[in-house]
């Protein structure tokens, strides 16, 4: 069932559709979150992701056209990113809490302290990027979107997606080697 004939059944009262709705796109919601520097760890973005998911079926009925659900939501979620950058009145920081990335990516928790402590590695990296790189990065590995759905979901070219992903790999890959030969 499209995001469209999910919209437009929960207009028409039927919540459980919402459901459906939520669980497709939390991961998504969650990602875009968690990539703002505003938002701080994981739970804060956690949090965020639940609350424009709230948001967004309070305000459904506004969405003048059902199929374009998701880009409805992620703008939904720019603003609440931006509210809570604005409510917290702080420097925005390094994005900490990226654990779920590495058992995402590796299905399994981290095998042995040497592991343990290059993922770490990566994952403060990760977060030290630019903000549009780890979004792209969160996305294509958290979410394992293809590149025209990330594109559709970022509003971009699909050229500009995999610019940023190379981009992203190139300076996770410079900033790695750095730490690795300070080692």
């Amino acid at each position: 069932m499209t995001d469209g004939e999910l919209v437009r059944r929960v207009v028409a009262g039927e919540t459980a559709a919402y459901g459906v709705l939520a669980r497709r796109w939390f991961c998504r919601i969650l990602a875009f979150c968690q990539s703002r520097s505003s938002v701080g760890g994981l739970h804060d973005a956690e949090d965020l992701a639940q609350d424009v998911l709230v948001r967004g079926y309070r305000n459904i009925g506004s969405l003048v056209e059902p199929d374009q659900f998701g880009p409805w939501l992620r703008g939904i979620a720019r603003h609440a990113c931006a509210d809570q950058g604005r409510d917290r009145r702080r420097q925005p920081q390094p994005v900490v809490g990226l654990e779920w990335l590495a058992t995402s990516v590796t299905g399994m928790p981290f095998e042995s302290a040497c592991v343990n402590d290059e993922r770490l590695a990566v994952l403060e990296q990760i977060a030290s990027i630019p903000e549009e790189l780890r979004e792209a990065i969160l996305l294509h590995y958290y979410e394992n979107l293809t590149y025209d759905e990330m594109a559709r979901w970022l509003g971009v070219a699909r050229a500009t997606v995999n610019d940023r992903l190379a981009r992203a790999r190139e300076l996770l890959r410079i900033r790695l080697a750095k730490l690795r030969s300070h080692v």
